[in-house]
């Protein structure tokens, strides 16, 4: 039995915005998963000002089994502020030694997490999964994969002393130092939270790792990414980025 007075070894965040289709399947995969490590663990659900029922639908599955649920944490917003502000509220309300996000369609094999814990371990601040390592395996379409390996390249141009191929991979782990230090920096509220942490992360002397990831073919799935608009904003973040950072972080 999981008892949240004893310390809390890993806080993982879920950020979502209109997934009622698949929010309940998610929130029992990774509470069954997590629950199998054998270690005390909350679950953040970070919702994003849905406009479908995703918040009455965890509110709901909590309410039902509040013994098995009792480690899960509602967080959420009257309107939809971005992914990225979602997981800033998050992080602020973790509590585990180890934080971190998967996205909700769980296209990330959850598996990852045991390969990741183990590099925190062993003195890593960050690991993240990565969609363009040469093992990775990834069942993404072709427009996807160019406009994420188009965003990876500006970045190696625009940061050519951090060597990261995957930027925007939905799944990555903090060591809670991260987090106090870290993300009082952070301002972006939308897709450009992940290059923003990891960027201002490197540039303190946080050490980064980066390890292949499954990716997983979600069949029926929508993305929530707004492909022209959402591409135009993280460029020109990117480029606004590499001006703020440029002389480093004081």
């Amino acid at each position: 039995m999981i008892n949240l007075a004893n310390r809390v070894e890993y806080s993982i965040v879920i950020p979502a915005f209109n997934e009622a289709k698949i929010i309940e399947n998610t929130i029992n995969q990774v509470h069954d998963y997590f629950l199998s490590l054998g270690e005390n663990f909350e679950i953040i659900f970070s919702d994003d000002g849905s406009k479908d029922n995703s918040l009455e639908i965890v509110k709901q599955l909590k309410e039902k089994n509040e013994e098995k649920y009792r480690n899960i944490q509602i967080i959420t917003s009257s309107v939809n502020k971005g992914r990225g502000n979602a997981l800033t509220e998050a992080f602020k309300s973790a509590n585990g030694d180890i934080i971190a996000y998967i996205d909700a369609d769980l296209a990330i094999d959850i598996t990852l997490f045991n390969e990741m814990k183990k590099y925190i371990s062993e003195g890593y601040d960050i690991v993240i999964g990565s969609k363009h390592l040469k093992e990775s395996e990834v069942a993404y379409s072709k427009t996807r994969r160019f406009l994420s390996r188009s965003y990876s390249y500006l970045a190696s141009i625009l940061f050519k002393e951090i060597n990261i191929k995957d930027y925007q991979c939905g799944f990555k782990c903090f060591n809670r130092e991260i987090i106090d230090k870290v993300l009082p920096n952070i301002q972006s509220k939308g897709w450009s939270w992940d290059t923003e942490i990891l960027i201002k992360s490197h540039l303190q002397g946080f050490k980064i790792k980066e390890i292949p990831a499954k990716v997983n073919f979600v069949a029926g799935r929508k993305s929530t990414v707004k492909v022209l608009k959402d591409s135009y904003s993280m460029g020109t973040y990117l480029i606004k980025l590499f001006f703020e950072t440029k002389g480093g972080i004081q």
